[in-house]
């Protein structure tokens, strides 16, 4: 098949709203590394529009204190908002499961570069994951999914927890999480793209089934400030 720079895997629907799963072959994100990005974006609204009407809260970032310009690090109007024009001007062409090996064979995925990954079936988060060399991602919306689906979920992904409260709820559920916040909780292992500049390519301990320290990273990007008063509250 012809190469594109990115891929559709799938269309779903949350609270009324149409939703992407788009594949991104190539990043030159620095604390990543070269990993497949996979996001999640509205389809009839571009991201942008999203976080300023407090769309993205409600539904591909559900659970998320951050969402709506609150403290994301995540700049919409760049990555996701080329992404999203890119599908609507026909540029994203759809890959079917067949095709999957050609495409994620030897390569690092990052699971929700943007939005909550949960929102992609399990039957294609699966198939992936049996494909590729490794993989990270994060689900902020464990709570709206309850204890069951969020334990069965966190085989692959970290639960994100901001608060103390989510921290401890996270724990008592079971569930391996990541933790953004300016204090450091004790025995948490602090995230080493940013103690050790290793990139996430080559650590891969943010793979939520693994046997590993739960782990933690202060809050960064253009909106630290806002993340900070979230995670304190």
């Amino acid at each position: 098949m012809k190469k594109a720079n990115s891929y559709l895997l799938h269309k779903g629907m949350i609270d009324g709203e149409s939703y992407l799963i788009i594949a991104t072959m190539k990043s030159d994100n620095a604390k990543t590394g070269d990993m497949i990005q996979i996001c999640i974006l509205l389809e009839d609204t571009d991201p942008v529009a999203g976080v300023l009407s407090g769309l993205d809260a409600q539904t591909i970032c559900q659970g998320c204190p951050f969402a709506s310009g609150e403290g994301c690090y995540v700049n919409v109007g760049q990555s996701p908002l080329s992404i999203w024009k890119a599908y609507h001007r026909g540029n994203v062409p759809y890959l079917r499961v067949k095709d999957y090996p050609a495409m994620f064979a030897g390569r690092k995925v990052r699971f929700g570069s943007y939005g909550n990954p949960t929102l992609i079936p399990l039957r294609i988060v699966q198939r992936i994951a049996s494909i590729c060399d490794g993989f990270t991602g994060y689900f902020h919306n464990w709570k709206e999914l309850g204890k069951a689906k969020a334990r069965k979920w966190n085989r692959f992904f970290m639960a994100s927890t901001e608060t103390t409260d989510s921290l401890l709820l996270a724990k008592k559920w079971g569930l391996r999480v990541f933790h953004a916040s300016p204090i450091k909780p004790n025995g948490l292992l602090e995230c080493v793209a940013d103690s050790h500049g290793i990139e996430c390519k080559d650590c891969l301990l943010c793979e939520g089934g693994k046997n590993a320290k739960d782990i933690w990273i202060n809050p960064h990007g253009s909106k630290k400030a806002k993340a900070v008063k979230a995670a304190t509250k």
